[in-house]
């Protein structure tokens, strides 16, 4: 079956994909996978990378397993096993599924664009999730964000049609669609929770003659049959649910709690990737012209839309500014904080879709300084975000720390004697620095006995890497790396009798301050 055939049959007869928009999107596409492959090696793997890459060594029960003791569900990490079973372990390998799943959320986007609105509004849209630096971003990333987003764009698509046809066989497609998102990542959540404000608004809109009857034009039976069908596919792993967002909730340390900037922020990522207190004067300036531009074309877009075309663009609204309100909501005292940018990647896409809207409708206006404005303030935006994409990688804003472990890895290898292990000084260490182990110099962590937190199961129930005898290990290797981050000091190696016979660091490329420090030991006989 041809690529065109097999879009041709997820539309319908009235909206056939023809030659030029398969052509437009093979382009797109690859333009796309350019631009995210340039550097997707470029940056060290950060420990929720290092974790996805730790967990497919296992079998697939295995990873249900200990991925039921962290706090994702297993799709994202059974579906990365079995790509690098076909494609490798590498960093490239592993990273670029992410890229895959960003082109098919790319494809249903245009068909989103291109079922309700044509061929050209579908082709500015197209390019505006082409040059999504959040796109770019996270399509790097060996993790779950890009998955999430292809399944959401999926189920939007088709939910568009199902309610539209009314075709329960498409309801059913939806509630597949939404139980896979939620055993892809819990956030999900929110992007239905979307779908389902869009609906509270339009049944409210259509009953408004007859609100008695409002409940029933809610929870239609097609409705009831696609969440049933959601919830029963999704009912083995609920009381893992229970369980993790429990945890979450108690100790989600690692997200900090929301301010007054947090969504501005967001939005100023969403365009730029640089947080509102990166912005130059100029930039500041282009963004508050960019954000008033848009506005008023979509108020004026949405004014010359038909109104069977209308729902469409609040369901786009919906997936835009519904997810991060919500968060924002959910994360308020006394609840602990869940507002990550990274789990409103769909939003982010959606609000690029919008901007493709707003550029489109551009082209309509009688002043043509509108148009060329409205181009050089969202291409140019997106220009600039895409390079503080490369900049950037995936430097932690919040943290203001860069993962280093691949290239302090890089500095032993290239200076140390064939056969030195490394033992890295905490089991996150450890994540981190053994995705970059080789033959020549393996990686290690000492066994403490505690394994507080989930993500720790596997080091705990296996032995790969573990040094419980710390005097056979000293016995077998007479010089050793031992590898940290650089904190306010360096923790000591847990062994005597060492002496220090050289030091490396790796300064954080932003900070310039040491991120990480190896040092080689050599035992000292009694």
């Amino acid at each position: 079956m041809s690529l065109r055939s097999l879009i041709t049959r997820i539309t319908n007869k009235k909206h056939t994909i023809g030659r030029t928009d398969i052509i437009a999107l093979i382009i797109g596409i690859s333009v796309f996978a350019l631009i995210s492959l340039v550097t997707i090696a470029s940056s060290s793997i950060w420990f929720d990378e290092a974790f996805s890459a730790y967990i497919i060594r296992f079998d697939f029960l295995e990873i249900w397993q200990f991925t039921s003791v962290d706090v994702h569900p297993p799709l994202y990490y059974w579906l990365l096993k079995l790509w690098s079973l076909l494609f490798g372990t590498t960093d490239i390998a592993l990273r670029s599924m992410s890229v895959l799943f960003a082109g098919v959320a790319i494809v249903f986007g245009y068909l989103l664009l291109h079922r309700t609105f044509g061929r050209k509004a579908a082709l500015y849209g197209l390019l505006a999730m082409v040059l999504s630096p959040i796109l770019v971003r996270y399509s790097q990333e060996m993790r779950m964000y890009t998955l999430v987003l292809a399944i959401a764009l999926a189920a939007t698509y088709v939910l568009i049609r199902a309610v539209e046809s009314g075709r329960r066989r498409l309801w059913v497609v939806y509630g597949v669609l939404v139980s896979l998102g939620m055993w892809t990542h819990y956030f999900a959540a929110i992007v239905w929770l979307a779908h389902w404000v869009w609906r509270a608004l339009s049944v409210a809109k259509d009953a408004k003659r007859r609100p008695k009857k409002y409940m029933a034009a809610f929870f239609t039976k097609d409705w009831l049959v696609a969440h049933a069908v959601a919830v029963g596919l999704f009912a083995p792993w609920l009381p893992y649910l229970v369980k993790q967002l429990s945890i979450v909730q108690a100790f989600g340390f690692w997200i900090p709690p929301v301010s007054p900037v947090t969504l501005t922020n967001f939005f100023t990522n969403t365009v730029l990737y640089l947080d509102q207190g990166g912005l130059t004067p100029w930039l500041t300036l282009g963004f508050v012209v960019l954000v008033a531009i848009s506005i008023w074309l979509s108020i004026r877009g949405y004014k010359a839309l038909k109104k069977s075309q209308r729902p469409t663009y609040w369901l786009l609204a919906a997936l835009a500014f519904v997810p991060p309100t919500l968060l924002l909501l959910a994360s308020m005292p006394p609840l602990q904080s869940s507002f990550v940018d990274r789990y409103l990647v769909t939003s982010s896409v959606a609000i690029s879709i919008l901007l493709g809207f707003v550029l489109w409708f551009s082209t309509q206006h009688k002043k043509k300084i509108v148009t060329v404005v409205t181009h050089v303030l969202i291409i140019g935006a997106s220009i600039i975000g895409i390079l503080n994409v490369y900049h950037y990688g995936n430097h932690n804003k919040t943290t203001n720390e860069s993962s280093g472990a691949k290239q302090i890895m890089r500095q032993i290898t290239a200076t140390s004697t064939v056969g030195d292990p490394v033992i890295a000084a905490s089991m996150w260490m450890y994540y981190d620095a053994v995705f970059y182990a080789s033959d020549s110099h393996s990686v290690w962590f000492v066994d403490t006995g505690s394994y507080e937190y989930g993500s720790l199961e596997m080091l705990r129930t296996r032995d790969y890497g573990k040094i419980t005898d710390k005097q056979s290990f000293l016995d077998s290797h007479k010089t050793f790396w031992y590898v940290a981050r650089s904190g306010e000091s360096m923790p000591n190696p847990p062994f005597d009798n060492l002496k220090q016979l050289q030091i490396l660091t790796q300064p954080d490329p932003f900070t310039g301050k040491p991120a990480y420090t190896a040092i080689r030991f050599q035992v000292i006989a009694e």
